[in-house]
């Protein structure tokens, strides 16, 4: 059986780095949503109309990397786990970390969202005795995952391909990589051309079958990639044509909607635009594999620091937007003050509780540092 690398103990390091800058990316795209007017938990009275367009193009490319590289994650976790234990570790670092901030990081983002709206004034405590636990879902009632949507639906992952990836697993031989890989974006453009415009984006899991097929595929794409012998180095051999193709679709998309060849929405948009996505996470992938293969103290420290920042980021970026949006500062002064007291809030919480407390480490997904390093960080892709 090919285990689609080069030796058994070869590290992925750049993995680690781009899973890492993907989560930095998110503390940019939450920090926006404050700014940019199109609906959020909090949001301020003027926008930032320059952010519009690099948060719209980030929109297609954060989630779908973090997803592919939650699926490499769970090749590598194969290789050194049979099924059942990959799920009982996946139910809790996955499982368990949700329950805690379903019930304790995203109430606070629900409170101060019903204070800027004016559907609560009193404190917090009562907030969470009268409403919170009524347990009843967001948005109707005050209870939800909010951002922690993402490892919901890497744990319903688990369940549904663990299966697959065993019998995966157990063939002969995976396929030689090759630009066949370019065509997995038309399955993505056809899940959104059908299903989009009957289930738009909710992240409830429950009729959300255009978002929960979208990045079921691409799980699944990020351990097919895993899986192919030198899927890697073929893709740092070829990371700049894979970027111009990227560009190029984009443009020649975004030339069709200007002029009114293609409506917005339609089945042409759907594909080029899952053309374009794909794409460029295969070239990110291919950058990261030829400069990114490599590891230092940064990486060392955010492997670890990365999954509880995430689940913390969002909550610090509404407490912290509630009270700055309501200062006479202009609107950039406004985002860098949230973005960079959100990057120390959760920094300073990560390493003097989280990191230091046992109880804490459980509850945020954290494990002990392994005696020997696993091939990629196991820390189910977040």
């Amino acid at each position: 059986m090919t285990t689609g690398t080069r030796t058994a103990g070869e590290r992925y390091d750049f993995l680690d780095w781009l899973r890492v800058i993907a989560i930095g990316v998110l503390l940019f795209y939450h920090t926006g949503m404050l700014f940019v007017g199109w609906g959020w938990h909090v949001t301020n009275r003027e926008t930032i109309p320059a952010l519009q367009w690099p948060m719209d193009i980030a929109h297609r490319l954060r989630m779908p990397l973090l997803f592919v590289i939650a699926g490499a994650g769970m090749w590598f976790a194969l290789r050194r786990r049979t099924g059942g234990g990959l799920l009982r570790e996946r139910t809790v670092r996955l499982l368990l970390p949700l329950i805690v901030g379903c019930f304790v990081i995203v109430p606070p983002q629900i409170y101060f969202e019903r204070l800027f709206h004016g559907q609560w004034s009193g404190g917090y405590l009562d907030f969470y005795a009268e409403r919170v636990l009524q347990l009843q879902p967001y948005p109707a009632g005050n209870f939800s995952w909010h951002h922690l949507w993402f490892i919901a639906y890497l744990y319903v992952y688990a369940l549904l391909l663990i299966p697959a990836m065993l019998w995966w697993k157990r063939r002969a031989a995976a396929p030689r990589p090759g630009w066949w890989l370019v065509a997995l974006a038309l399955p993505l453009g056809v899940n959104e051309t059908l299903l989009k415009p009957l289930f738009g984006e909710r992240h409830t899991l429950l009729n959300d079958w255009y978002i929960f097929d979208h990045y079921l595929l691409l799980t699944a794409y990020g351990y097919l990639l895993a899986s192919l012998p030198g899927g890697w180095q073929w893709l740092a051999e070829r990371r700049a044509a894979l970027v111009f193709g990227g560009v190029a679709t984009a443009a020649a998309l975004i030339a069709m909607l200007v002029f009114g060849t293609v409506p917005h929405g339609g089945a042409v948009d759907c594909v080029l635009a899952n053309v374009f996505t794909w794409l460029l996470v295969l070239a990110f992938l291919g950058y990261g594999r030829r400069y990114l293969s490599f590891a230092n103290p940064l990486l060392r420290w955010a492997r670890d620091a990365s999954y509880p920042i995430y689940i913390l980021h969002q909550t610090a970026i509404v407490a912290l937007g509630y009270y700055v949006i309501q200062t006479s500062w202009t609107p950039w002064t406004k985002y860098w003050v949230v973005l960079s007291a959100t990057l120390v809030a959760c920094v300073v919480l990560y390493e003097y509780a989280v990191r230091r407390v046992s109880l804490l480490r459980v509850a945020f997904g954290m494990k002990g540092a392994p005696k020997t390093p696993p091939l990629v960080s196991d820390t189910a892709g977040v």
